[in-house]
């Protein structure tokens, strides 16, 4: 009987396993050489791109702005929108059984200001030649490039 059931287990069957919408911003950082700025997370050891989360009532367009400068020291100017990416695959768990719809807004910047710095002693913030980027590279970071090069073939945004 349901009434019978304690408040602890009817909280957590309204809300364990349910789906949450988490919006992330990630930004390409393309200097003008063609190199490609990435960012590797002391405790994952791959290369990936910069940008994270958005805040409560944060833009995706706020977000990239206030990731990249966190991460790497450099804040962009005119962030351009080129592709949505449904990331759930990277991470779709996570703590009491959550299930997370991360969609990320994929930015690509080509003008910044300030000098280059990793977040923190342990993480790594370096630019990459187009040509030779790293083994280790986060599959993020592969589609990312996938729809850098669909964008530049077509001038439209396309959802991944």
């Amino acid at each position: 009987m349901p009434f019978l059931r304690s408040p602890l287990s009817r909280l957590q069957a309204r809300t364990l396993r349910r789906r949450k919408v988490a919006p992330k911003a990630k930004a390409l950082l393309r200097a003008e050489d063609g190199a490609i700025l990435l960012i590797k997370h002391p405790r994952e050891g791959r290369w990936r791109l910069p940008g994270g989360f958005a805040e409560v009532d944060e833009s995706a367009y706020e977000a990239v702005v206030r990731a990249v400068e966190t991460l790497t020291g450099l804040r962009p100017l005119d962030p351009q929108p080129i592709a949505r990416v449904d990331e759930s695959h990277f991470r779709a768990d996570a703590m009491y059984g959550d299930y997370f719809q991360m969609y990320t807004t994929l930015f690509l910047i080509t003008r910044w200001e300030g000098e280059l710095r990793a977040f923190g002693t342990d993480w790594g913030a370096r630019f990459f030649p187009g040509d030779a980027l790293p083994s280790n590279l986060h599959e993020e970071a592969s589609l990312a490039l996938e729809a850098l090069r669909a964008f530049e073939n077509t001038g439209r945004i396309r959802a991944y």
